[in-house]
């Protein structure tokens, strides 16, 4: 009676936990709500067309679609343990209730939270069933975190320069191949490693809900780039480094040249300056000989990386607007820098000794800025002067002293010397030159000195007298020889204990390379008109030869400027020295341009160059090189004509000459010309479209037939004119040219 009554119990336990059930011979998997049973069923034969009509009605929670079961070695061991327990169990007492069962399986599974027993089969078959590829795709999901909110609103992302789309997906914690599609659907397509602009990732990152902070003025210096913090006993003051900023011909290297009794502007080509320069002024102050390090910017849109560089480095900067000008692109770029950094500067308005100048709008156009000088309540120095006539010029380097003192600039010259590359070129005699400024320790000979991906042992110390030194102490001018590659202009340099630490120091470093990048960003232009238009662009490609790396960026950001819609430039080339013959045969095999800035080339190459019909262009002013390039593609775009309607006419009769068919017509409006476009239309139905071939008046060929005249109207190959018919002639106009 006692076997009967936990029999009759067993299987009452049985029918309640039971939701669905398994049918071998269909592969058919039902889920229970308490797993724990399911040694207890008996497997049977049930026929296909027979349907399993459970007791007890079927939780509306749980999904009662059937899928196919594999159960893996894990899953059949959890299950034949809990078939042994349970047996076990039987032989000394009835489980009577869903709490012992919970208990028995927490018991057993200690180490794992339990939520509950009817997702402990879900989770175990579905993770039996997941192949090593779902695995892998989680996997890569859950590094790049893409579980998250995307649509909380408290997300903000930094978006500063050109990217991939790989490292867009990186910040946005968005897969790639989602970007991608999302931006296939616009119309633009890209790869994973193909480059947008900042625009174009700041629409991606806006769909995700994402705030883009606008810090496009700002580098991410990398840990190797940081300067250590003086904090030594032995600490001196340091000379200030004084960038110059202004717009172009604003006069800032002719105020250069009267602080230093120099004539350096008038010999400049094309009366512009093209690259950075830095000089040491030697200037009295308080009865004190004080050292400033002056640097020189070009003031042309072009070179905006280069004063951003320089803006890294500045301790002090002077603001130069022309009294007669005011403020312009290049001045409000550089506030923007200024403020954005929160440089000490002194506002120097130049060109006073004009007739006709406004101080007073200079100084409301400043103040609309938040620029107010002493006289106006606020704190900032401005010094009205005239750089051709040299007037108040020590007023300025006096202002410069005084700004200088109250920022009280250390540099400790016991330790190992840190600076910053100003430039840095390959020279046929010298080998890698490059131009630094020395921030804070002591440069030696013989040192081994670190830049980003580049390294070396310095051969030799040029000062900008031009003279060799052994060592060189902090705020220094300087030419270093000895790099073995070309390192990147704008990075930091470190001086270091061996080559080993050297090597160490590369390894890690992941150099941010500006020009490759915007020559990445260039190459890689979005076909976003191909896909819109159907249209096929066409392609210039270049090959880039210049003087310094500072000249290649600012070629290549001028070339970006440029649009792009029709011609798209590709750069195969950028990089410093003189034409090769690999170059010609590159540009051979191309069809490419050779772009030589600044610098010479053989009567080798140029006679190698003529052989092979290849194009050399030689140039030494950037603003010629960008029109030229410009020019250059405005010839490869196909000429676009627009018709205008001249006028109309209606065919009368016809007659048949030896030459063919003769429309005999009457002008209705305007005139007819030869030559002209003439579509003929038949019940409102264009039929033909062709060119007037001859055009008679009476017996006599005419140019043209005006209003209301009978003439005669002959288009070669078409013979098949209609009383009735409708002429409309039209005259064609070429369009200008626009890229």
């Amino acid at each position: 009676m006692l076997i009967i009554r936990r029999k009759i119990l067993l299987y009452y336990n049985f029918f309640v936990d039971f939701i669905f059930c398994m049918s071998v011979k269909n592969e058919d998997v039902f889920l229970l709500k308490n797993p724990k049973f399911i040694n207890h069923l008996k497997l049977i034969n049930i026929p296909s067309n027979q349907s399993l009509q459970p007791t007890l009605e079927v939780n509306s929670s749980v999904d009662n679609s059937s899928f196919n079961l594999k159960f893996d070695k894990k899953a059949k061991s959890i299950f034949k343990q809990d078939s042994k327990s349970k047996l076990k169990k039987l032989k000394t007492g009835i489980i009577d209730s869903d709490q012992d069962q919970y208990n028995l399986l927490k018991k057993k599974n200690k180490n794992k939270p339990i939520d509950d027993t009817q997702d402990d089969l879900h989770n175990m078959v579905e993770g039996s069933i997941k192949s090593n590829k779902q695995r892998k795709k989680d996997k890569v999901k859950q590094k790049l975190n893409v579980n998250v909110d995307r649509n909380s609103y408290n997300k903000s992302v930094i978006i500063n320069s050109p990217l991939t789309i790989e490292q867009l997906s990186i910040k946005l914690q968005i897969p790639p191949a989602e970007i991608i599609t999302s931006l296939f659907l616009r119309g633009i397509s890209v790869t994973v490693n193909q480059i947008v602009d900042i625009s174009t990732a700041t629409q991606v990152a806006q769909k995700y809900n994402f705030t883009v902070l606008n810090q496009n003025n700002k580098w991410q210096l990398k840990q190797l780039d940081k300067l250590q913090e003086v904090d030594s006993f032995t600490c001196i003051n340091r000379a200030p480094i004084v960038t110059i900023l202004g717009h172009v011909d604003h006069g800032k290297t002719t105020l250069l040249d009267a602080v230093r009794n120099t004539d350096f502007a008038s010999k400049e080509v094309g009366g512009i300056t093209q690259s950075i320069r830095a000089y040491e002024v030697n200037w009295s102050y308080d009865l004190l000989n004080r050292k400033l390090i002056f640097i020189d910017t070009p003031g042309h849109e072009a070179f905006s990386s280069m004063r951003l560089r320089c803006t890294q480095i500045t301790d002090i900067v002077i603001l130069i607007v022309a009294a007669d000008d005011g403020l312009k692109p290049q001045t409000i770029e550089a506030i923007d820098y200024i403020l954005a950094k929160k440089l000490p500067y002194i506002v120097a308005i130049n060109k006073i000794d004009k007739i006709g100048i406004n101080l007073n709008r200079i100084t409301e156009q400043l103040a609309n800025y938040n620029i107010l000088s002493t006289d106006w309540g606020g704190k900032i120095p401005f010094i009205e002067l005239s750089a051709l006539k040299k007037i108040n010029i020590d007023k300025l380097l006096t202002a410069v002293c005084k700004l200088a003192e109250s920022i009280n600039l250390k540099a400790d010259p016991k330790r190992l010397a840190q600076g910053i590359i100003l430039e840095a070129y390959l020279d046929k005699t010298k080998g890698v030159v490059v131009s630094t400024i020395i921030l804070n320790g002591t440069l030696k000979a013989g040192d081994i000195i670190v830049s980003g991906n580049s390294y070396g042992r310095v051969k030799k110390i040029i000062n900008n007298l031009g003279h060799e030194l052994l060592t060189a102490e902090p705020s220094s001018i300087l030419q270093v020889l000895g790099f073995y590659s070309i390192p990147q202009s704008g990075r930091y340099f470190n001086v270091v204990e061996s080559e080993k630490e050297a090597k160490k120091l590369i390894t890690k470093s992941s150099s941010y390379s500006f020009t490759e990048n915007k020559k990445n960003l260039l190459n890689s232009h979005i076909k976003l008109y191909s896909y819109n238009n159907k249209t096929n662009i066409k392609n210039l490609n270049l090959i880039i030869k210049a003087d310094t790396q500072g000249t290649i960026d600012a070629i290549i950001n001028s070339f970006i400027q440029i649009p792009q819609n029709k011609i798209k430039l590709n750069v195969l080339i950028s990089n410093l020295g003189v034409v090769s013959n690999t170059d010609l045969d590159l540009a051979f095999n191309t069809q490419a341009l050779i772009i030589a800035f600044n610098i010479n080339i053989t009567s080798n190459i140029l006679h190698t160059a003529e052989k092979l019909n290849v194009q050399i262009c030689k140039f030494v002013i950037i603003y010629d090189l960008i029109d030229y390039v410009k020019n250059y593609m405005l010839n490869l775009i196909d000429p676009e004509h627009e018709k205008t309607l001249i006028g109309e006419a209606e065919v009368q009769t016809t007659f048949s000459i030896n030459k063919g068919i003769v429309a005999g017509c009457i002008v209705t409006s305007g005139k007819l010309k030869k030559n002209a476009l003439v579509n003929v239309y038949r019940s409102d139905q264009l039929i033909y479209e062709g060119v007037i071939s001859s055009l008679k008046r009476m017996k006599d060929d005419v140019d043209e037939v005006i209003f209301d005249h009978e003439c005669g109207i002959m288009c070669a190959n078409y013979n098949s004119w209609q009383s009735q018919d409708l002429i409309k002639v039209y005259e064609l106009y070429e369009k200008p040219k626009i890229l």
